[in-house]
């Protein structure tokens, strides 16, 4: 009798923990909701990024704001309209022509010259960005520094795509970037 007591209680174990299982998936379907640790950034710090790209992000993405920071800005200063301004740094347009990119952790930051960082300068020479065709997901990981903070501009992430309000994001050059899947 000693023995069926002891099936009883593992089967009664195994169903509970099934129905447990059972209503986990039910009610989270895509897992357990975890909520991430917020990050927070100060100027003048460096971090460590890993940023969420296709070889098309190099032409596709963009920003408009007719602020500057640092000598920074949007390629755009309206919806319709390019940059116009002179530059206020001295440095080739490209430097400081801010595009917006997100972490693998979804942090949106506003970087210039991330395609002249020469692992990604390569990759565009192996995967040119061809919108006519699929590209394989990849992650930079880089040393970050925190320049600055853009406040009430807008982003898009196709070229013809919808402009899209954002708060505040950090702007940050990148260095060191070496290359994984993603």
């Amino acid at each position: 009798m000693h023995v069926n007591k002891v099936q009883k209680i593992v089967i009664g174990g195994v169903v509970a923990l099934l129905l447990f299982a059972l209503y986990a998936n039910w009610e989270y379907p895509n897992g357990p909701r975890r909520v991430a640790p917020q990050r927070t950034f100060s100027l003048g710090q460096d971090i460590d990024v890993s940023i969420t790209l296709v070889s098309t992000d190099a032409k596709a993405l963009a920003c408009w704001s007719d602020k500057e920071v640092g000598g920074r800005h949007c390629e755009y200063e309206s919806a319709s309209q390019r940059w116009s301004k002179p530059s206020s740094t001295g440095r080739p347009m490209a430097q400081d022509i801010l595009a917006p990119y997100k972490t693998t952790d979804d942090i949106l930051f506003l970087v210039p010259a991330l395609w002249l960082e020469p692992a990604l300068a390569k990759r565009l020479t192996i995967d040119p960005p061809d919108f006519s065709r699929e590209h394989i997901r990849f992650v930079a990981n880089c040393k970050m520094h925190i320049e600055g903070e853009m406040q009430g501009f807008e982003v898009r992430w196709a070229p013809q795509g919808q402009w899209q309000r954002q708060d505040k994001a950090f702007i940050g050059t990148v260095s060191g970037c070496t290359l994984s899947e993603g």
